[in-house]
């Protein structure tokens, strides 16, 4: 499998066309070279994590790719031609003449165009395959450069584009800054604001005056009042006026009546009220009362007045001061409408200016050709071809093959239901091994023949089966009987090891033996009659029972021939001494099947067949009964019942499934079994190279 892989891939080799590949390094920056604000944009789309990815795309872009095919004239040259079947008809091509590029074209460049990013880089690799070693370094520096053009060409795109919408932009805005300064100006006319910020100030401080005088003229009115009410209380309980309301003049008054009443009260001591100096002392008290009380009157009348005239001001300085709010009050409503209208006309002013800015910038920018793309290797002619990598896909195949081989071994394995080993066979059905009887060397060296039919096989394995060439253990008919045991070499010791593994639990109360198999063409009738050939051997009187009623088989391998069988026995058309056969084998007899019976199987339940095998049992040392396969019939379960023991043949056609079914069947029925043969073994399979060793070993020694 491995060297058919490896010629396969050696044609492949030669017979595929010689590819060669340029590669190329291109760098894309985050950020681009142009200094221009108008840019700052288009900077920040390269900031954005998706625009790597969109360049990768544009690197493979039919558009690009169009423009590489036209520059180079790639449309002409054979390998981009498409397949004859492939070219469109006349319509089609007139859809595309202003392209001048048909698609398939542009598909089989694309194929050959490779794209690589670098993981975490900015670099990408870009790659293109060629038959043509000076054409493939070509496309790829002539796809940088054309993609590098591709970029100019949008932001020149891009440039003209805003320049466009600015000087549409810039004629809106003019006429609406026009129309909010004239806004402004008749708003301020309207409402005479002349120097805002000092108008402001000096009437706000006004009003701040105003306050503070109502302050204080609120305090002094206050004061007024109160000095007021102190008087007219004092008036009406006729008591002294508060100190700080004395004038002078009542203060003499108060003074002189304090004087004249102390006299008064000293004269009063002495002398009786009515003397003359008395009243007259009474008299000036009178007078002197009566001057506190103008006084006080006066007193009165001028905290009255002060009151008056403090209440009068307090109230003319709230009345200014509200005029003066609300004159600040309009004032500030007209800064306010006055600095909205600033506002507008500033932000109008600004937004031109700046768009105005912009515009000059474009009118820069549009005269750059700066751009962020820029080749970092450029391609170079290649030294050698890229496709086919003959050593690579030798490798390859042969490990393919390889691979394929074992895996093909694997499943093969998996799939075979055939038991390959003793191990195998003891672990399946816990029987134990009684020998290993090996192929012949014909059986080795030839295929096995088709059968004829009747089931009679070539002349040459009839010869070997009798023993006269191999006896290796096959069921084919001989036209004469053997008159000695002699199987080839390896052939013989098996038996005999055979023969050794049955005599080894055997005692004088066992003599019958029941040879079966689960399936038929296992070399059950071989071994059956070499095991007997093999204990004649001892000197022992043995007889073979053929009772595979359908398909006999002992009487044409021993040469025997018989006009009755065991069907006439156990028909009761005959006794025993007419079905039992010597052979020209010394001491070995056989029992034929006899004439065939429609059903032979329910004759094997007529109770003349116990009576057979113990009659039998009296005259041979030893009776070895060639059943039919346990699976085909069940015969060999009913005469494994008058059997001290059953010989279980396993070959290289025994399937598991079969195995076991035919162990459980016996198991059921309760046989004993003395073990299995593993017959037609090939001693050249590595498991069973030892078996073949011993064997012939062992006759060497002989």
């Amino acid at each position: 499998m491995a060297a058919m892989a490896v010629a396969l891939a050696a044609v492949y080799n030669y017979v595929q066309v010689p590819t060669y590949q340029a590669r190329a390094t291109i760098l894309i920056d985050r950020e681009a070279p142009d200094i221009s604000q108008l840019d700052e944009n288009y900077g920040q789309v390269l900031k954005q994590p998706d625009y790597i990815e969109t360049q990768y795309k544009v690197l493979r872009s039919r558009s690009l790719a169009k423009r590489v095919i036209t520059a180079l004239g790639l449309q002409d040259r054979v390998e981009f031609q498409p397949e004859t079947d492939q070219y469109p008809s006349q319509a089609v091509k007139a859809s595309f003449a202003d392209d001048r590029i048909e698609p398939a074209v542009v598909d089989k460049f694309l194929e050959r165009l490779g794209v690589s990013p670098g993981k975490g880089t900015h670099l990408v690799d870009v790659s293109f395959e060629s038959v043509d070693r000076e054409l493939a370094p070509a496309v790829v520096n002539t796809l940088a450069e054309e993609y590098i053009e591709h970029n100019l060409e949008a932001k020149w795109n891009a440039t003209q584009k805003a320049s466009t919408w600015l000087q549409q932009q810039l004629s809106t805005l003019k006429a609406k800054l026009e129309a909010s300064e004239t806004q402004l100006q008749e708003y301020a006319a309207q409402h005479s604001i002349l120097f805002v910020e000092e108008r402001k100030d000096i009437t706000t401080e006004k009003l701040a005056q105003l306050e503070d005088e109502l302050t204080r003229a609120e305090a002094d009115r206050i004061h007024k009042q109160s000095l007021a009410m102190l008087v007219e209380d004092a008036m009406r309980q006729d008591a002294p006026l508060p100190g700080s309301l004395n004038s002078k003049t009542y203060q003499e008054h108060q003074s002189k009546l304090a004087e004249l009443r102390r006299e008064y009260s000293q004269l009063l001591v002495t002398f009786a009220p009515g003397y003359p100096k008395v009243q007259r002392i009474e008299k000036q008290i009178e007078e002197v009362e009566r001057a506190i009380g103008v006084e006080t009157e006066r007193m009165l009348s001028n905290v009255r007045e002060t009151f008056e005239v403090a209440e009068r001001r307090e109230e003319l300085l709230k009345q200014a001061s509200w005029s003066q709010r609300a004159r600040v009050n309009r004032l500030s409503d007209d800064f306010i409408q006055y600095n909205i209208l600033k506002r507008d006309a500033e932000t109008n002013r600004e937004v031109y200016e700046g768009l105005l800015q912009r515009l000059k910038e474009a009118g820069v920018s549009a005269g750059l050709r700066a751009s962020n793309i820029s080749v970092l290797d450029p391609a170079e002619v290649p030294g050698g071809t890229y496709r086919p990598k003959k050593l690579r896909n030798l490798l390859l195949a042969l490990a393919c093959g390889l691979l394929f081989g074992i895996g093909l071994a694997f499943v093969k394995e998996h799939l075979n239901t055939i038991v390959r080993t003793p191990e195998e066979v003891e672990r399946m059905t816990g029987l134990g091994l009684l020998a290993v009887i090996p192929k012949s060397r014909q059986q080795i060296q030839k295929v096995k023949s088709k059968r004829i039919g009747g089931g009679r096989r070539s002349r040459s394995q009839v010869l070997a089966l009798a023993g006269h060439t191999n006896g290796a253990g096959t069921e084919k008919p001989q036209e004469n009987a053997l008159v000695r045991w002699a199987p080839e070499q390896g052939l013989s010791e098996a038996y005999r090891t055979l023969r050794s593994s049955v005599l080894l639990g055997w005692d004088e109360s066992m003599r019958r033996i029941l040879v079966t198999s689960s399936q038929p063409e296992e070399g059950k009738t071989s071994v059956s009659l070499n095991l007997a050939c093999s204990l004649v051997q001892l000197g022992r009187r043995v007889l073979v029972v053929d009772a595979d009623m359908r398909r006999p088989n002992c009487a044409r391998q021993l040469g025997v021939k018989s006009d009755y069988g065991l069907t006439d026995y156990l028909q009761g058309m005959t006794d025993l001494d007419q079905v039992v056969v010597k052979t020209r084998i010394e001491n070995l007899s056989l029992v034929p099947t006899g004439r065939s019976n429609s059903v032979p199987s329910d004759l094997l339940y007529s109770p003349r067949l116990s009576t057979l095998l113990q009659e039998v049992g009296r005259r041979f040392q030893h009776i070895v009964v060639d059943s039919p396969p346990s699976l085909v019939l069940s015969a060999a379960r009913t005469i494994s019942r008058l059997v001290e023991g059953v010989v279980l043949v396993v070959s290289d056609a025994t399937e598991r499934n079969s195995l076991l079914r035919t162990k459980q069947m016996f198991d059921d029925a309760g046989v004993h079994f003395l073990g299995f043969v593993m017959n037609r073994v090939n001693l050249d399979y590595g498991y069973y190279r030892n078996y073949g060793y011993y064997y012939s070993y062992s006759d060497r020694e002989e």
